[in-house]
């Protein structure tokens, strides 16, 4: 009988791996960077309720990259509102960057929560600080409105005189051919149009008679079928005589217009003048300039939380 004992090949591997490693360390998983979350406060001024089929949205822009961030749809209703004109949005983002990488922010108006990008800008602006950013039509779509000027005048071209009653154009007629009443009116940005509206608070629901929409003063708008004179404004149906209420011209956003009559004006109105109680041919309306309270301003706050 053979007095040496030869163990198994399997156990000769067990006792060398075991001899072999017990001694090593494992190797640990690499420990990723904390993070934290970046929380929003909007401090914003006539940023009223937007109409029931748009919504606000907020992104941001980081150094270096091509696009805008969406960061948050912006829920405004009339319950939030700090005073009759204030209102404070806040939240937190899916943001985890460092406050310093982003240099610039926005707020649009999308047709809903969908937008991949934006779409009707209407405030903007670059940081003035780490996380800080005043935002402004000015430098948004909507563009500088503060000096437009312009008046309305109630004409008919037609041998009816009666149309006088129903009938208006942003036109001047002080010169032997009509030129354009609007004044200082500058081009909108990608995403706005101008529209033009008699609206009558006096009735319940609201007149809300709409005219046509319009990038440039002079030419015709949308809605001309039945106009006499190559200028914003027109015929429509409904009497203007012994009217309480006023010419109203807004600034639009782009994806409204195919149903803008049905949906109304929005909450940014730039020009508007009250109907005169009695109306005359030829008879001049000035316009008066709304912008301080047609259009909203924001500061935007980034805050890593």
């Amino acid at each position: 009988m053979n007095r040496w004992f030869v163990p198994p090949v399997s156990l000769l591997l067990l006792v060398s791996c075991f001899v072999g490693c017990k001694h090593s360390t494992p190797t640990e998983p690499p420990v990723p960077p904390p993070t934290s979350s970046i929380a929003y406060v909007i401090d914003a001024q006539d940023l009223r309720t937007p109409r029931s089929n748009e919504t606000y949205m907020l992104w941001v822009h980081r150094i270096g990259d091509t696009a805008f961030l969406k960061v948050s749809e912006l829920v405004v209703d009339k319950y939030k509102l700090h005073g009759p004109d204030s209102i404070q949005l806040s939240g937190t983002t899916a943001l985890t960057d460092t406050l310093t990488i982003y240099d610039e922010a926005l707020i649009s108006l999308e047709r809903d929560v969908t937008a991949k990008i934006p779409g009707s800008v209407l405030l903007r602006g670059k940081s003035i600080a780490t996380g800080v950013f005043d935002l402004d039509p000015q430098q948004g779509a909507v563009a500088d409105l503060r000096f437009t000027t312009g008046s309305a005048t109630f004409v008919t071209a037609s041998s009816d005189t009666t149309r006088v009653f129903h009938e208006f154009y942003l036109m001047d007629l002080k010169q032997p051919t009509p030129i354009a009443s609007l004044n200082n009116l500058p081009n909108l940005g990608f995403g706005w149009h101008y529209a033009v509206w008699v609206t009558d608070s006096s009735f319940s629901p609201f007149h809300l008679f709409y005219y046509g929409a319009f990038l440039h003063p002079a030419g015709h708008d949308s809605d001309s079928a039945n106009d006499s004179f190559p200028f914003p404004g027109g015929y429509e149906p409904p009497s203007l005589v012994n009217s309480r209420g006023k010419i109203e011209v807004t600034v639009e956003p782009d994806f409204q217009l195919p149903g803008l009559k049905a949906r109304g004006p929005s909450t940014f109105p730039i020009l508007e003048a009250p109907i005169p109680s009695k109306i005359f041919m030829k008879e001049v309306v000035p316009l008066t300039n709304v912008v301080a309270r047609g259009l909203p301003g924001a500061r935007l706050s980034l805050k890593q939380k």
